[in-house]
């Protein structure tokens, strides 16, 4: 084992520092690997550069040690940033957040994974904006970017000014949706969907939540007649009275016999997520109630269960 440090205890084991002042008072500081004695007593030193954050992943891959992740780097500081967000007593991000962001990133990656951070510039925003083929994506994107910038600046990973500042209102987008969903085009879809899919809707149309919100209703949320959910996206706290349509809607639902811990789960009483079998039921209704509008000469809006609310 190599011998505790005596100076540079920041250091680690087996990696040292040479400084050097020069006439002007500048000051040039390396860092290096110390290999042990050989059997002549002679030692080999092996340069790993000025950088202390690339110096210390040439030590860990010379000691087979995992490389340490390198905040100088785009790359690094989302290493950082997702590491932190997976705690959500420190980041307090919901988990469809983070499912975005890292969405986000991979295509950020592509551009700017091995870019210094201080180096990012205002200037190399807008052709990442232009060269993407979904300039709504891009512009999601670079506000992230702009987001964990921020992160970092705060951390002190980053002390340039943030390269998206004063951008975001220039990248003129329409990212809303405005569609309007005919009674006409649901009651196809309806009519073509399964059990499942029926619940869904009825449970969406009658509550006006979003899709998350309404396939993460529980039974346990309901309390003296109320059904009392807390918003995923806004954390805001609702209480819907259990009446008319919704009261037959969730006794429907309940005489099936087959119920998990969510209001509306699938066949074998698991909840339903974004894909899987919700996504393929919803999607294998659609189709049938477009082939039919086709057959019948009638238009149809091929919406998404988004459109709904």
């Amino acid at each position: 084992m190599p011998k505790p440090k005596v100076k540079n205890r920041h250091l680690p084991p087996r990696m040292i520092m040479r400084s050097y002042t020069n006439k002007q008072g500048g000051v040039w500081v390396s860092y290096y690997y110390e290999h042990p004695r050989d059997a002549a007593g002679k030692r080999k030193v092996i340069p790993l550069g000025e950088d202390l954050a690339v110096a210390k992943q040439k030590w860990a891959a010379l000691e087979g040690k995992p490389i340490p992740t390198n905040p100088t780097t785009v790359r690094g500081v989302w290493e950082l940033f997702i590491a932190w967000a997976a705690i959500p007593a420190k980041s307090g991000l919901s988990p469809r957040t983070i499912y975005d962001r890292t969405k986000y990133w991979k295509q950020l990656n592509l551009v700017f994974g091995e870019y210094p951070i201080n180096e990012l510039k205002p200037e190399h925003m807008l052709p990442y904006f232009n060269a993407r083929s979904s300039q709504v994506g891009a512009k999601k994107e670079l506000k992230f970017l702009g987001t964990m910038c921020n992160w970092a600046r705060a951390r002190g990973f980053m002390n340039a000014a943030n390269p998206t500042t004063g951008l975001m209102r220039g990248l003129k987008v329409k990212e809303g949706r405005d569609i309007y969903v005919p009674d006409m085009d649901l009651e196809l879809v309806y009519k073509h969907a399964g059990d499942v899919i029926k619940d869904c809707l009825d449970l969406a149309l009658l509550t006006g939540q979003r899709p998350t919100d309404t396939r993460q209703m529980r039974w346990d949320q309901i309390k003296e007649g109320n059904l009392e959910i807390a918003q995923e996206k806004t954390n805001a706290k609702l209480r819907i009275a259990i009446v008319g349509e919704l009261a037959s809607v969730l006794a429907r639902i309940r005489s099936r016999g087959v119920l998990g811990l969510t209001i509306l789960s699938d066949p074998k009483g698991q909840p339903l997520k974004e894909f899987g079998y919700f996504k393929s039921q919803f999607k294998k209704a659609r189709d049938a109630a477009e082939e039919e509008a086709a057959e019948k000469g009638i238009p149809f809006t091929r919406f998404q269960f988004r459109d709904l609310r």
